[in-house]
């Protein structure tokens, strides 16, 4: 224990017990003086009171800073309450042992009653520390040693041995009853401590909430507002060649909340440890092209130059592709918004990783403004922005970041940031990966043709904007759509006529598309075995899985994409009529 620093939070414990003990002590002191007029000393009755008296003083003093909780405390006033505890000590057992040698036998009871007496006041002052207790009570169990070494000296050698096993036995007991004491202490500072954490921890989380809550409803309101404001212009416009314009902005705002939206979805996986990752190949050289073209537009329209390296051969490895892409989108994203003009390089290094592996390092350098410092280190807290300046001019979540090395230190590597204000930034994705092996490429691209005959749909979702919705995509492929607002209401009309596909929300009050689907599929009715594409906003394995086990044939994320649906509704119309199949 360095002194006075770590003890003085024990000592204030033993001093404020110490004081509430003052008015025992004077009695027993008053007590004490009647024995030793009783034993013969009467002449020394003086001298204790004003020992007793001088000692008591100087306690008072020598505690009171710690009564008063300071929290600085000079050395030597440490010194001085550490010895006021050990003088009254010494000097109650001193005459204790005093009245125990040349008294009878009440004066003799009446010291070991002293002694026994001033263990337990010290197991109360001394609760908070052993060293406090021992200092406190050594002195009345050294005199409670001495008792049987004392009647030995007299030649009393009858009651050595008793009042020796007593003496053992009344210590022992009392050392339990501090152990005791003193454990049940520190369980109880250690919870309270442990609340306090905890309290915090919780108090944290709900200011990280609220500002996520304040941020996200701040943010959400610009595509919302561009999404409503263009609606009404396509909706009043008597000039149609407005409505690709206005068309464009819909969508740019759509996109800007379905990556909001998808930020704080992956940064909410991430802190849950849900999120999942794939492994398959993918060409290296592909990869880096799709980066730059993705971007090459954005960057031209703000006069920036986007520059891109080639590997030459083709480097084929195995990882996640796709957060890998979101991860370098979300960095070139960044280079170009606060870059006003200059260029955005994105570099690729490829080095040895072990046997089998390779070491990539993706680097993504703009010519902005850079990061002040005591931004940097808050760049990667989450709903944070570099400034009230950046936040007001860029907006954003303040979650791209975050979510990106989250991604990237869940994958086994992570990402960095250097910088110098006023010459731009520096991040670089680092991460070991395997070496993959050539695969057959795949065009997503190609949009997939329409359904060869009428189809009859029937569409299941609770809110009405979203059947309103699939009913405007729709229309471009002339469908019979009929709707349903509920699980119950669904399985009616699919028992009352034959359908060639459902569109099947999978949540839903009451029962939801799962439980639909299972009912449907246990049904002996015409639709027992209609294609079933179901649609979500969870896109976990597990969420993705449970859908397909529970008997839909396909499945699709929301929000839902035209194009993802046209070819979902392609891949269902190669089922047989339902007409053939009620035949």
């Amino acid at each position: 224990m360095r002194f006075p620093d770590d003890a003085a939070p024990h000592l204030s414990i033993s001093a404020r017990e110490r004081a509430r003990q003052i008015p025992v002590r004077v009695f027993l002191a008053g007590l004490m003086a009647a024995a030793l007029h009783q034993v013969g000393l009467g002449a020394w009755m003086g001298a204790w009171a004003a020992a007793f008296l001088a000692v008591q003083g100087f306690e008072i003093w020598a505690l009171a800073p710690f009564r008063k909780h300071m929290e600085t405390v000079g050395r030597a006033r440490g010194v001085c309450a550490i010895a006021s505890t050990t003088l009254m000590a010494l000097l109650h057992a001193a005459v204790a042992l005093v009245i125990w040698a040349v008294g009878d036998a009440v004066p003799a009871t009446l010291a070991v009653m002293i002694l026994a007496g001033g263990l337990l006041t010290n197991v109360a002052s001394g609760i908070g520390s052993r060293a406090v207790f021992l200092i406190g009570g050594g002195p009345y169990l050294a005199a409670i040693a001495l008792m049987p070494v004392i009647k030995a000296v007299d030649g009393d050698f009858a009651d050595v041995a008793l009042m020796t096993g007593c003496g053992l036995l009344f210590v022992g007991a009392i050392l339990n009853v501090y152990g005791r004491v003193y454990g049940a202490r520190r369980a109880e500072l250690d919870a309270r401590t442990s609340a306090e954490e905890r309290l915090e921890q919780a108090q944290a989380a709900m200011a990280d909430r609220a500002a996520m809550a304040a941020i996200v409803s701040h943010e959400l309101r610009t595509p919302v507002s561009a999404i409503l404001a263009g609606a009404h212009v396509i909706r009043q416009s008597e000039t149609p060649d407005r409505i690709p314009e206005t068309a464009d902005l819909i969508i740019d705002a759509g996109r800007l909340m379905t990556g909001m939206l998808n930020d704080l979805l992956d940064h909410s996986k991430m802190e849950a440890g849900a999120m999942s990752f794939e492994s398959r190949d993918f060409e290296l050289n592909g990869f880096l092209r799709e980066a730059a073209q993705f971007w090459a537009a954005p960057a031209q329209e703000k006069g920036l130059t986007l520059i891109s390296p080639s590997m030459g051969e083709p480097i084929w490895l195995r990882g996640d592709p796709f957060r890998l892409r979101q991860i370098i989108n979300n960095l070139i994203s960044n280079a170009i918004k606060f870059t006003a003009e200059g260029e955005v390089r994105l570099d690729a290094d490829l080095g040895d990783g072990g046997a089998g592996m390779r070491r990539l390092t993706l680097t993504v350098a703009d010519q902005g403004r850079g990061i002040a410092p005591e931004a940097m280190q808050r760049l990667f807290s989450p709903f944070a922005q570099g400034s009230a300046e950046v936040a007001r001019t860029y907006g954003g979540t303040g979650l791209g970041l975050t979510v990106s090395r989250d991604l990237a230190r869940a994958m086994g590597g992570d990402l960095t940031a250097a910088s110098e204000e006023g010459r731009g930034a520096v991040f670089s994705l680092s991460l070991v990966l395997p070496e993959g092996v050539p695969v057959e490429a795949t065009d997503d691209e190609v949009m997939a043709p329409a359904p060869e005959r009428r189809l009859k749909i029937l569409a299941v979702d609770d809110h009405e904007i979203n059947r309103r919705t699939l009913a405007l995509v729709l229309q471009p492929l002339d469908v019979d759509l009929s709707m349903a607002s509920d699980g119950h209401l669904a399985l009616d009309l699919l028992a009352a006529q034959p359908f060639d596909v459902v569109l099947m929300d999978v949540n839903m009050p009451g029962i939801d598309g799962l439980e639909t689907t299972r009912r449907l599929r246990q049904s002996a009715g015409v639709n027992a075995a209609v294609p079933v594409i179901g649609f979500s906003a969870a896109t976990e394995p597990a969420h993705v899985q449970a859908c397909l086990a529970a008997g839909m044939t396909d499945w699709l994320a929301k929000p839902l994409e035209p194009k993802r649906l046209y070819e979902a509704l392609h891949r269902a119309s190669r089922a047989p009529l339902a007409s053939d199949v009620a035949a």
